[in-house]
């Protein structure tokens, strides 16, 4: 059986079928507060576009301030940043109770390394749990930036399938948010026996995701595609064969039982997420 937990996604609404009870909350650097009537799913900062850093919060936290470059944060830059990055997010939550998950997103590539980023890593995640026991921490992957100077560390599968042996040997609580599109463009995917290769490669590391990202692309006037946008019908270009054949193999790559998170990234029309639930509940997938 394959069956999600629905994370409540900004604005959006949702079949009153479809069980909410955590939301994600923006937890970026230039948040000094948040707010939130579920349970916290924290989607912490993912290094797309400049900070400002100048919050009452993040004043507290020189080494965050000093890791970034041209306003762009350079995440887990050093053991120090680990150590404040949990603070901040420790500061950030008021009501302990109400924090379910913690995702944070990987460093570039022009300053550390997968042994470096573990290394940080454990100090965060032994930080965090101290005052959170019971929360989960995700990493999602990420592709495309307009950082300068080096590309995400884990972007491609290769990249998951390295990390998941490093949260092996390290006995590390650590699991992932697979951001599927994101995964489709760092592999560069646009064709059916593409997709459907991915989503086999992607069972095998079932075991280590706690969650799910999935959104729609849809082109603009001028051509061009725009992420976070439509469904899954624009997303693969009104091919509905190849929908089809992903929608199959999306739900046999999960179909263990486990309850994940699903996070539907869409910031278009609420249609939108109404299709996408639509095609997945059209695959037998359950939300719980």
């Amino acid at each position: 059986m394959t069956v999600f937990e629905m994370v409540k996604y900004h604005k959006q609404e949702y079949p009153s079928d479809i069980p909410l009870r955590t939301e994600e909350v923006a937890a970026h650097f230039d948040i000094s507060k948040i707010n939130s009537l579920l349970n916290c799913s924290l989607h912490t900062e993912y290094s797309y576009g400049k900070r400002k850093f100048n919050s009452s919060l993040i004043s507290s936290f020189p080494a965050l301030i000093a890791a970034q470059k041209d306003g762009e944060p350079q995440l887990w830059k050093s053991e120090r940043w680990a150590e404040e990055f949990a603070q901040f997010v420790i500061s950030l939550v008021e009501d302990k109770s109400k924090l379910s998950v913690i995702e944070v997103h990987p460093p570039f590539k022009d300053y550390t390394d997968i042994n470096g980023f573990i290394r940080s890593y454990t100090i965060f995640e032994k930080t965090i749990h101290k005052t959170f026991p019971n929360t989960e921490i995700f990493i999602e992957n990420r592709y495309g930036s307009i950082y300068h100077g080096g590309r995400f560390l884990i972007s491609k599968l290769d990249d998951i399938f390295d990390l998941c042996e490093y949260i092996a040997n390290n006995i590390l609580h650590l699991k992932i948010a697979l951001d599927i599109p994101q995964i489709f463009s760092a592999h560069n995917a646009n064709k059916r026996v593409e997709y459907i290769k991915l989503m086999t490669d992607i069972k095998k590391l079932r075991d280590y995701i706690g969650g799910v990202h999935l959104w729609g692309k849809r082109r603009s006037e001028t051509g061009r595609k725009v992420a976070h946008c439509g469904d899954l019908t624009s997303y693969f270009e009104d091919d509905m064969e190849t929908k089809k054949q992903f929608l199959e193999s999306f739900s046999e790559c999960f179909n263990d039982g486990i309850a994940r998170k699903l996070v539907l990234e869409v910031n278009s029309r609420n249609a939108d997420i109404y299709s996408i639930i639509n095609d997945l509940m059209g695959v037998d997938i359950n939300f719980v």
